[in-house]
């Protein structure tokens, strides 16, 4: 086994009986001092070779079975098959500390944004103030744009304490009316002091009589019923937005979202813009051709012609620009027009007669 040379006590600055917790603590010390993406540009090659060094020397000494090797002499790397090992290229701080300490640990969550100068990944989504609403719309609707009657739930400050939550509002005894306390927090860097929102007035600065209107929560919930415009084109599962007619919150109000779903149709059926309509033919009007009247989506009818001999689910006729309009551009999708060749049942004696004898014309040789 090869030996190795590094002094990865000396490198860390630990003494070789330290604990656990020494080494973490001495490695998280040096990593901010060293972490190349907290150094001017003049350092950052010097600060990429010692965040190299304490990265190899905490990922040996961290780990038991490999500062058991490192103690004997011998390389661990190479005696420690399986061994845990830090590849710490790549991450931020917040990162290495979460995968050394865990999320959470002994307050880091708060000293990583107040203390260190940078900010943890949100771990609660931003506030959602938007109010959804599903609604079903048939082809013509969506083509010739509609309005709906659309009755929701949003939430809206409380009339009577006004969002405040309180009646008869006072100073917060806490914390002097300014919102944030203050408390000292010991960790493994030594002690820091933490602001946080005061926990008796959450953040306001006031305190007083819980509302009776609203329970202290500062909002109730409203019914809602008005007649909101759906514009033409609007496809199955895109959203039509209004701004400002969503629930109020921290950040203002949100937007009311309407999301749209066609209803199945049956005549009609849609291809992104374009509209397929299948008309029924005879098999002697396939043969012969001729004129067909064909509805459209504005509630009239359009003669076209069917070529002689169509064939069975072929698209033969394109009424440009009768199709679904694009709200962005105005432009229409196209009318398709489908074969679909209509077998009879039941046929009259004289039918019957007629395909008789057409069928004895075919196997003539």
């Amino acid at each position: 086994m090869r030996r190795t040379k590094k002094d990865y006590y000396e490198i860390l600055g630990v003494p070789r009986n330290a604990t656990k917790e020494q080494i973490d603590a001495a490695f998280a010390k040096l990593a901010m001092k060293w972490h190349p993406d907290r150094v001017p540009p003049e350092k950052k090659e010097e600060a990429e070779r010692r965040f190299k060094e304490i990265s190899e020397a905490y990922s040996v000494l961290s780990d038991p079975e490999k500062r058991r090797l490192y103690d004997m002499g011998v390389d661990p790397e190479g005696g420690a098959p399986g061994g845990a090992t830090y590849d710490f290229s790549g991450m931020g701080l917040e990162e290495i500390f979460e995968r050394i300490f865990g999320r959470g640990f002994g307050g880091f969550e708060d000293i990583f944004s107040d203390v260190f100068g940078f900010h943890r990944r949100r771990v609660e989504r931003e506030e959602d103030l938007d109010v959804y609403v599903d609604v079903n719309l048939s082809l013509e609707e969506i083509v010739r744009g509609t309005v709906k009657r659309i009755g929701y739930r949003r939430r809206v400050l409380c009339p009577r304490c006004g969002g405040a939550g309180v009646e008869n509002p006072r100073v917060c005894g806490t914390c002097g009316g300014t919102g944030r306390v203050r408390r000292q927090q010991g960790t493994i860097f030594g002690f820091f002091v933490i602001e946080r929102p005061c926990p008796t007035c959450g953040g306001t600065g006031t305190t007083g009589d819980r509302c009776t209107r609203c329970g202290g929560k500062g909002y109730v919930y409203e019914e809602v019923e008005e007649d909101l415009e759906i514009p033409a084109g609007v496809l199955d599962g895109q959203k039509v937005v209004y701004r400002g007619r969503g629930h109020v919150g921290r950040s203002g109000r949100g937007r009311l979202v309407i999301r749209v779903h066609e209803k199945p149709h049956n005549r009609f059926k849609r291809r992104e813009r374009d509209v397929i309509y299948t008309a029924e033919i005879s098999p002697a009007r396939a043969v012969l051709g001729g004129e067909i009247g064909v509805p459209d989506l504005e509630g009239g009818v359009v003669k076209v012609k069917v070529p002689r001999g169509v064939q069975h689910g072929e698209v033969f006729t394109r009424l440009k620009g009768r199709g679904v309009p694009d709200p962005k551009t105005g432009k229409r999708g196209d009318l398709l027009v489908e074969a679909r060749i209509r077998i009879p049942t039941e046929i009259s004696k004289r039918e019957r007669k007629l395909y008789e004898e057409l069928l004895k014309l075919e196997e003539q040789p």
